[in-house]
């Protein structure tokens, strides 16, 4: 009599889920490779992007930068006799002048009237002023643009007006077209950078002629 042994269980269909688990896994650690490398690859793009767009603002920035310096002429003779005070812009940009004040002795001053009186008394002063409060100063670079902030055209009252100078301390508070600003003082050549210019809480020099 024939004995039927039962047939083995086949591992013929476990081999095959292993299988199937193993590449749905490799598929989902690829998946997440990916994405991990797109996000990568995405955050330095926008990283290169800012540093791209600092550089150009950068670059705008220095290409309109202005340059305020404060200085002085004296002369005995020649097309402009006497003594000048001169303000000028020496960078590549228009300079926004937005706050303006002179000290004398330490004391602030509204106008050149009350600087001739406290070195020339009563006596009358040839001099010329203009106006340096609200005025936009183009650059030097293609054309002079230089404001004479006073002329004294005698020569007694240049030299003492000359001698008196380090009683002087100008401050002109400018700011460029992407309202960076700066105060430059009087015979100084370094710029003082400052988040804007307070006009309110300082004796304006000259605010109204």
């Amino acid at each position: 009599m024939d004995q039927h042994k039962p047939d083995e269980p086949s591992n013929s269909g476990s081999s095959t889920n292993r299988k199937r688990s193993l590449i749905a896994e490799s598929s989902s650690a690829l998946a997440l490779a990916v994405s991990f490398l797109a996000l990568s690859l995405g955050a330095y793009q926008a990283r290169l992007m800012n540093v791209q767009t600092r550089l150009m603002q950068s670059q705008a920035r220095a290409s309109v930068w202005p340059y305020i310096s404060i200085g002085y002429s004296i002369s005995d003779a020649g097309e402009k006799p006497g003594y000048t005070w001169e303000i000028n812009n020496d960078g590549v940009g228009p300079a926004r002048i937005e706050s303006v004040t002179l000290n004398l002795d330490g004391k602030p001053v509204r106008s050149w009237k009350e600087v001739f009186h406290a070195l020339f008394g009563d006596a009358t002063v040839l001099a010329n002023y203009s106006q340096i409060f609200g005025k936009v100063l183009p650059p030097n670079t293609n054309r002079p643009t230089t404001i004479e902030a006073v002329r004294i055209l005698s020569l007694d009252q240049a030299r003492i007006f000359y001698a008196a100078q380090n009683r002087f301390d100008m401050a002109i508070c400018y700011c460029s077209v992407y309202d960076d600003c700066w105060i430059a003082h009087r015979q100084q050549p370094e710029v003082q950078v400052v988040d804007h210019c307070d006009a309110s809480s300082v004796v304006q020099f000259e605010k109204q002629m």
